[in-house]
């Protein structure tokens, strides 16, 4: 079983934290110049959006309504799979401005979905943020209004984001190599 020093030191580091909380910074700045919205509602994707969410809330200049979302194609796996509801967004985002919050923009499967779901909910406008897009030689089924970082055709972790479970709390963003 790996720990999490022994991914690390598989890894590098792709991006520090200061690099990602300048990005979050620059999201929390376009999107209150975009959203013309007094009231928004906040869903954070679980569980990686959970930090990135934390920073991000702070500096949105609207009254914000927030819960979370859980839609998975990974759980513990390194591939994606069919995605899997744990939680589903919220009734009441009728009518309702709805910003999704995502750790990482892969092939936009997930995020696809979500958005879709919300649509069926009637909200009034939906917008996305990631915090990371994985660049692919592929065309993406879904693209984010916000984006924090690019990052390469790789495994990455750290910063929300797991490595068969294990990283989360890292305070950078790591690639295995």
């Amino acid at each position: 079983m790996d720990t999490i020093q022994t991914l690390i030191s598989k890894s590098s580091v792709l991006y520090s934290e200061v690099e990602i909380k300048n990005a979050i910074h620059d999201i929390a700045s376009q999107a209150n110049q975009t959203i013309n919205a007094k009231e928004l509602y906040v869903l954070c994707v679980m569980n990686g959006a959970l930090i990135f969410a934390g920073q991000l809330l702070p500096q949105l200049k609207m009254n914000i309504q927030y819960h979370y979302i859980h839609a998975t194609r990974y759980e513990k796996s390194l591939t994606g799979d069919s995605i899997r509801w744990l939680v589903k967004p919220p009734k009441d985002i009728e009518g309702k401005t709805v910003l999704i919050l995502d750790d990482i923009l892969d092939e936009g499967v997930t995020l696809k979905e979500i958005v879709s779901m919300c649509r069926t909910m009637n909200a009034k406008e939906i917008y996305t943020a990631v915090l990371f897009d994985k660049e692919l030689e592929k065309n993406k089924s879904h693209l984010s209004d916000f984006t924090g970082l690019k990052v390469p055709n790789r495994f990455v972790f750290g910063y929300g984001l797991d490595c068969k479970g294990l990283g989360r709390n890292l305070p950078h963003l790591y690639a295995l190599n």
